[in-house]
C-alpha cells in the first residue's frame, strides 16, 4: 500500500512519541508538501518512507552540487528496518551530488553523515553545530573547502524549519 509524502511525514511525526505532537506532524508534513511544490527533489521509497532534498549553496564553493536533506520520515511500523538507509542510498545515486547536508540528531545521522566540514547552516539556528552533518559523495571534494557560510532558497529558508521541535508551533 502506497502512501503520499504528506501521509508518511504526518504519521511518522504524529507517532514519534514524546518529542513531537500532532502540531509538529502537521507542520513537517506541510513543509514536505511546500518543498515538493517549490521543486525540491522528493523520493518515496517503497510507499513507506519519504524524504526531500533541497539545493543548498556553499558560498565559498558555489560550483559544488549540494543538497540539504529534510524532512525524512518512515511510517512507524516500518521504522528500524533499513528503509531510511535504502531511501538515502537511492536518493544519493539519483541526485549525483557532491555533498549532502542534514541538521539532525547524531544518533540518526552521525554514522552516515560524517564528513568533516566548516560550512555553517544557511539559517541562524539554536541547534548546536554538532548536529549539522555532511556526507561527501564526491571523494575528497570538501578538503579544499574552508570555513564558509551557505545559502538556501524557498521554504527551507524559513527560520522556523531550523529550530528545535520544542520551539515550534
Amino acid at each position: 500500500m502506497s502512501h503520499t509524502p504528506y501521509e508518511i511525514q504526518y504519521e511518522a511525526f504524529a507517532n514519534a512519541g514524546g518529542l513531537y505532537d500532532e502540531r509538529h506532524a502537521k507542520l513537517y508534513a506541510e513543509f514536505a508538501d511546500n518543498l515538493i511544490q517549490d521543486g525540491s527533489y522528493s523520493i518515496v521509497y517503497e510507499g513507506v518512507a519519504h524524504a526531500c532534498y533541497t539545493p543548498i549553496t556553499i558560498d565559498e564553493a558555489p560550483h559544488l552540487k549540494c543538497y540539504v536533506l529534510a524532512p525524512l520520515a518512515v511510517l512507524p511500523e516500518y521504522q528500524g528496518k533499513g528503509y531510511a538507509t535504502r531511501l538515502m542510498e537511492q536518493a544519493e545515486q539519483e541526485l549525483d551530488a557532491d555533498v549532502i547536508f542534514v541538521m539532525g540528531e547524531p544518533f540518526h545521522y552521525g554514522n552516515r553523515y560524517n564528513t568533516p566540514h566548516q560550512v555553517l547552516p544557511p539559517v541562524r539556528t539554536e541547534a548546536p553545530l554538532e548536529c549539522w552533518f555532511a556526507r561527501e559523495l564526491t571523494s575528497g571534494i570538501m578538503k579544499g573547502v574552508g570555513a564558509s557560510t551557505s545559502s538556501v532558497k524557498g521554504p527551507y529558508a524559513e527560520p522556523l524549519m531550523w529550530g528545535h521541535p520544542s520551539e515550534q508551533v
